[in-house]
């Protein structure tokens, strides 16, 4: 028998998978606004016709399975945001940095492996 924790996650991937069917993902490190470190982030670009709940809807998904494959030792935050044309979206990590204002690279990379394993 699963674990609540076990189910939820299941539950979460399963949502996941139907509702990013037929879109395209890109997993990159992108440079933060304040154009001084690395954010690591997956867009989303949506087929013509997918109403606002549908996008929203996969966009949290993804932030949500992005927090719960987070190992509890990492100090980021998973966040969404629906982008400029309204067909993209994107799930970032806001990173926190351990130790200090700034994230280090390393922190950088763990972050994008976790992307990428949510998208799995």
């Amino acid at each position: 028998m699963a674990t609540k924790p076990q189910g939820i996650e299941a539950l979460v991937t399963e949502a996941l998978r139907k509702a990013l069917a037929g879109v395209r993902v890109e997993v990159r490190l992108a440079l933060h606004s304040s154009g001084c470190e690395l954010q690591p982030e997956v867009e989303v670009a949506f087929p013509a016709g997918t109403s606002s709940r549908q996008r929203n809807t996969a966009l949290l998904l993804l932030a949500a399975r992005v927090e719960l494959l987070t190992p509890p030792h990492e100090h980021w935050l998973a966040a969404s945001e629906v982008l400029d044309d309204g067909n993209r979206g994107r799930v970032y990590l806001v990173l926190l940095g351990v130790g200090g204002p700034r994230p280090a690279r390393e922190e950088a990379e763990r972050g994008l492996q976790v992307l990428r394993n949510a998208l799995r």
